[in-house]
């Protein structure tokens, strides 16, 4: 993942690469199907995929914050906000919990929980990303970043534990779907989510930030401590740290 957030901090310094929306969904879908790859046919040691997985969720903690649910109080208020936060919240944990109940073992739980936790709060986190591409809001390149290196990491972890229950070929194919269902978000959120009232942008920005925050406390940090143990301590701080000082 290290050549996608070099790419995208080299990129995004060349004028019209900074708002354009393709280049986004692009970057975003490629990391996922990346990741899927290295993690079904090369197998990375997992104690290495779990650091980076702490690192994506360290990043992930300053993107809800700060490009998601903030600028949702700003825009509807924080009570409204904090309903449309926990609507997220409540629909990723049913599908973690559904998750739970279809998977017949640990290996395919861990799998298919973080594929849920990329396709759940993927499409409004992307669609939101997308939103910020126009006109004067702050922030693009930390959220790129953050995105890449967490669905990168998330994708890399679940095609490994996907491949011991499923075909490589299977499990590729459903990280190709999700990747081009992410990319496209972006582009809907680019031209669909400006031109709605602030209460609809709050609302899509609010949901998004619960389900990344449900994501986060049911799949990364957990599937990351179990596979590193206390190592991820530090990795979320420089994912936290790399993303606040973008």
């Amino acid at each position: 993942m290290t050549w996608f957030v070099a790419g995208a901090g080299w990129l995004l310094q060349t004028g019209g690469l900074r708002s354009n929306p393709w280049f986004y969904a692009v970057f975003s879908a490629s990391a996922l199907i990346v990741g899927a790859a290295i993690g079904i046919w090369i197998r990375p040691e997992r104690r290495w995929q779990a650091a980076l997985l702490a690192v994506g969720g360290g990043s992930l903690v300053v993107s809800l914050a700060f490009e998601l649910y903030e600028p949702a109080v700003q825009n509807i208020g924080k009570w409204p906000a904090s309903g449309y936060f926990l609507v997220g919240v409540a629909v990723f944990g049913a599908l973690d919990i559904l998750i739970d109940i279809l998977a017949s073992d640990q290996s395919e739980e861990n799998g298919w929980g973080l594929w849920a936790s990329v396709t759940t709060d993927g499409i409004p986190e992307n669609a939101a990303m997308g939103s910020l591409l126009v006109g004067t809001a702050p922030g693009p390149l930390p959220f790129l970043f953050a995105l890449v290196v967490t669905n990168g990491s998330q994708s890399m972890m679940s095609g490994t534990n996907m491949t011991e229950n499923r075909g490589e070929w299977q499990t590729m194919g459903a990280w190709v779907v999700t990747a081009l269902v992410v990319g496209a978000a972006v582009l809907l959120g680019y031209w669909l989510l400006p031109p709605l009232p602030d209460y609809w942008i709050g609302a899509v920005r609010s949901f998004a930030g619960g389900a990344v925050l449900a994501s986060l406390a049911a799949e990364i940090y957990p599937d990351a401590y179990a596979e590193a143990g206390p190592y991820i301590t530090l990795a979320t701080a420089v994912g936290f740290l790399g993303t606040f000082l973008l």
